[in-house]
């Protein structure tokens, strides 16, 4: 009789693994499938479910053949007989012989055969390879913690639930490992809802690596802890992870059990080496699998068949956590001690032969190596640190510090050098002095190259460390302690530092051409010197070094800026960033995004500008870069205000930079950041808070058309408020005869386009013209000063006006007066005691600064802005 496919609970989530499992079974060519996984990963579930979705295809039955409970391989071909539409006849024939005759009888009808649980009688595979023979449709599914290795096999691993890696924006139902929590938590609390719980319900379905059994487990101790406390509990001990469901598989009581039951199918030589696995963490090479745990390439490719370990489409295993438990529970201490030393030996052994490399050549796959094996690198570093190991963690530091350099890696590096340091004795030696100030230095110079709070005097503690450089007599140590002196110095005190040449006087006299470009860079940087910079370019570029070759053209990008050379702006901004995006710089990736954004922004490209910003602000939320979270927010205030007109939005997220940005100013960057609230404040009609933010974004260079159309438009708005409609159509023609690459976003302003239309309204088309191409000639530097309020004192108090003209000095003012009065060039040449031909001069100079041609038009300008 056809076994029904059914199942007592819900199946949640694994659509993608149904739809290739399906396409599998669909190719004429895959006539044996076997679902891989470990114990309690889910693989009689999913067969299960794949097989009730076929009943269409295998129109002449599905079988289902739980073999869990049979002990002899001789039992396997009774089971599978008394599942299908068989019946022994009394006559010569054996069994078996009847069996295959019957199915060859059958060979041309699709049957769907699901053999549940065959890891332990793999001695009874052969009969799958006659059934195959004997028929030509007949298909077979088999769920088994171990490959079958048969030829006609077709494997497909089956791995946990789908769950999140971080807590994003993400709704919890996108992930299986998730859904399964909740719908299985509120069969026990009907009103469970995520809400508060959901970090510790996410932690837990990361804990168990999705393992469905295993959440199932979890779930059952809702009834008396909550899921913080059994996340707690699973970190501590997997014993948790039990149940008393009196209609659960005994061997699926607890995951001790599931686990036992897998141990007890290796050989003594798999255990070993399984055992020692358990130090991995987030993956390992075989090479690191052979040195450190003694693995083969047949002992560890019996694992993988047997679901212990995993291996990955890039050619590096992992260990599920909850198996990794299991198998660290096995050590005796000797064991420990020895694998323990072998793993921190070969990863910080590792950072040690990287070092060459990340300086010349190969950095990127240096630091691709490094990022695979991070986690491992940590555990091996904190293992180093608790055994006083300070040989290894010398070797280590220089190659671990770049790696957080060039990688943006700050804070998790930071903390990894703060515990080092933390482990010497009050008095160490003077070997363990010299590991100290070496980490010392370099946890230094990350603190200020990543932004980082100090909480000690790094002038000191640098005095120190180059103190011991000096008297260890190494010269490479005083040099870089030189160097990052130079940082101190200029980051503390914003002073320029002699110590920079100090330092690449050494490194030239060394030969070491890596550091010797980073010491010049900063010698360039601080007076700037092209020869020095351009040198510094070429010796990177000769190295590979191509996280400097990154960062050099982000400098790049700031002297373009300084220049206001917005087309070079953006040429070397695009170049930084496919650099750093290569190199996997996430600070490098932030910076460069912040100045291209704005750049695309300005000339109305707001599409691509949108993406980088989202880009911008997802980075910064998974890796939690809180530069990359106030730079974000004040571009994103800016472009939800002009895009979407959401100003309330917009001022949402501008009050979010500002409360970041208190703690973290840094020039252009923070300028730009300002735009958003400007923009969201003008759109909501509070025009005072929007001027309040234009001293924020104009600094010197009001002569700057990125910063100046910003303000120049928001302006606008506000003299239009105040009913000075001739004073805002002005302001719109300067605004928009900017170049293009900073008048673009205007056009698209649908705020600007109101304005305009309402102005014409105002003024008529024919003064508004006039308005606006008055404006169209104002000096845009003299115009800015003018709103912001720094032209000169008493021209300011005589004329509060002032601010769409070129301000007339105090002579011209005198003798705009006398022109008013009526008075000829000459009569005022007597009055003011001057010669006609300055007087002449001087009407000159005022009809240009008032964009006029008559004594008539002078006198109406005079009186409409109530210069005298």
């Amino acid at each position: 009789m056809e076994q029904r496919i059914q199942t007592q609970t819900s199946f949640i989530g694994r659509a993608q693994e149904i739809e290739e499992i399906s396409a599998l079974l669909d190719n004429p060519s895959c006539r044996l499938l076997t679902l891989v996984g470990p114990g309690g990963i889910g693989k009689t579930r999913l067969a299960r479910e794949v097989a009730s979705q076929k009943q269409s295809i295998f129109n002449n039955g599905i079988f289902f053949v739980p073999l869990a409970s049979i002990t002899r391989a001789d039992d396997v071909l009774t089971i599978i007989t008394e599942a299908m539409p068989f019946g022994l006849q009394q006559d010569t024939r054996t069994p078996q012989e009847q069996f295959f005759d019957y199915l060859r009888e059958q060979r041309h009808k699709h049957f769907l055969v699901v053999l549940d649980n065959l890891e332990h009688i793999l001695d009874s595979v052969t009969i799958i390879s006659e059934m195959l023979a004997a028929t030509d449709n007949l298909k077979i599914l088999v769920t088994s913690r171990e490959a079958l290795n048969l030829q006609e096999e077709w494997v497909r691993q089956v791995q946990g639930l789908s769950y999140p890696e971080h807590i994003n924006g993400t709704p919890p139902e996108a992930f299986g490992a998730v859904q399964l929590f909740l719908e299985r938590a509120r069969r026990i609390r009907g009103n469970f809802r995520l809400d508060e719980d959901y970090p510790s319900v996410v932690e837990i379905c990361q804990l168990v690596d999705g393992m469905p059994l295993a959440i199932e487990l979890a779930v059952g101790w809702l009834k008396t802890l909550q899921p913080a406390d059994i996340a707690r509990e699973i970190r501590r001990n997997t014993d948790i992870l039990e149940t008393r469901s009196r209609n659960l598989p005994e061997r699926h009581r607890n995951i001790r059990s599931v686990f036992q039951h897998s141990w007890q199918l290796l050989t003594e030589n798999e255990r070993d080496v399984f055992k020692k696995l358990s130090f991995f963490r987030a993956g390992f090479t075989r090479e690191a699998a052979e040195i450190v745990a003694g693995a083969s390439l047949y002992t560890l490719a019996g694992l993988v068949d047997k679901s212990l370990i995993r291996l990955g489409a890039n050619g590096r295993y992992d260990v599920h956590e909850l198996l990794r438990q299991y198998g660290a529970e096995q050590l005796d201490s000797a064991q420990i001690n020895v694998t323990q030393r072998a793993y921190i030996d070969y990863y910080l052994g590792m950072l040690r032969q990287l070092e060459a490399d990340i300086k010349a050549h190969h950095q990127m796959e240096a630091l691709d190596t490094i990022a695979d094996d991070f986690d491992n690198i940590r555990n091996a570093w904190l293992m180093a640190v608790e055994q006083g190991h300070f040989e290894a963690l010398n070797g280590a530091v220089e190659s671990l510090h770049f790696f957080a350099d060039m990688r943006g890696r700050y804070v998790e590096v930071v903390t990894l050098l703060h515990t080092a340091i933390e482990c010497f004795p009050p008095s160490p030696t003077m070997e363990q002095n010299i590991v100290l100030h070496r980490i010392h230095a370099r946890l230094i110079r990350l603190i200020f190259l990543g932004n980082l709070r100090i909480d000690f005097d790094p002038r000191m503690q640098m005095d120190a460390c180059l103190k011991i450089a000096y008297e260890s007599e190494d010269q490479a140590e005083i040099a870089y302690c030189l160097l990052v002196s130079g940082l101190v110095d200029m980051f503390e005190d914003n002073r320029q530092s002699q110590r920079f040449q100090e330092s690449l006087a050494i490194y030239e006299a060394l030969g070491d051409p890596f550091y010797e470009a980073e010491a010049m860079i900063w010698v360039a940087c601080l007076v700037w010197n092209d020869e020095a910079f351009n040198k510094s370019f070429a010796m990177r570029r000769e190295l590979g070094d191509y996280n400097g070759i990154a960062w050099l053209m982000l400098m790049q990008v700031e002297g373009a800026l300084e220049e206001m050379n917005y087309g070079e702006v953006e040429k070397y901004a695009r170049e930084s960033l496919a650099l750093m995006r290569k190199i996997g710089s996430l600070k490098g990736v932030v910076q460069s995004i912040f100045k291209l954004a704005p750049l695309l922004f300005l000339k109305g490209d707001f599409e691509e500008a949108r993406t980088l910003i989202e880009q911008m602000r997802d980075l910064a939320d998974e890796t939690n870069n809180l530069d990359g979270k106030m730079l974000s927010s004040g571009l994103y205030a800016f472009i939800i205000s002009v895009m979407d007109e959401n100003y309330a939005q917009g001022q949402i997220e501008a009050q979010k930079n500002h409360r970041i940005s208190l703690l973290r100013f840094f020039g252009w960057n923070y300028m730009v950041a300002r735009w958003g609230g400007a923009v969201a404040s003008c759109g909501l009609g509070d025009y005072a808070s929007a001027r309040a933010e234009y001293g924020g974004f104009i600094k010197e260079k009001h002569q700057d058309p990125g910063h100046a159309t910003v303000c120049l438009a928001l302006e606008a708005a506000a003299r239009n408020h105040e009913g000075k409609f001739e004073e805002a159509s002005e302001l719109l023609g300067l605004a928009f005869n900017q170049p293009a690459e900073t008048s673009g976003w205007l056009h698209r302003w649908q705020l600007i386009s109101r304005l305009q239309d309402s102005l014409k309204l105002q003024l008529g088309d024919t003064v508004f013209n006039q308005a606006w191409e008055r404006g169209a000639e104002f000096d845009v530097a003299t115009i800015v000063r003018a709103i912001l309020g720094e032209t000169d004192s008493d021209t300011r108090q005589k004329h509060a006006n002032l601010a769409l003209i070129e301000p007339l000095s105090d002579r011209e003012l005198e003798v705009l007066g006398l022109i008013v009065d009526g008075l000829t060039n000459r009569d005022i040449a007597e009055r003011l005691v001057l010669s006609v031909g300055t007087v002449k001069v001087h009407a000159r100079n005022i009809y240009g600064k008032l964009n006029v041609n008559s004594r008539t038009q002078a006198v109406a300008m005079a009186s409409r802005y109530n210069l005298l």
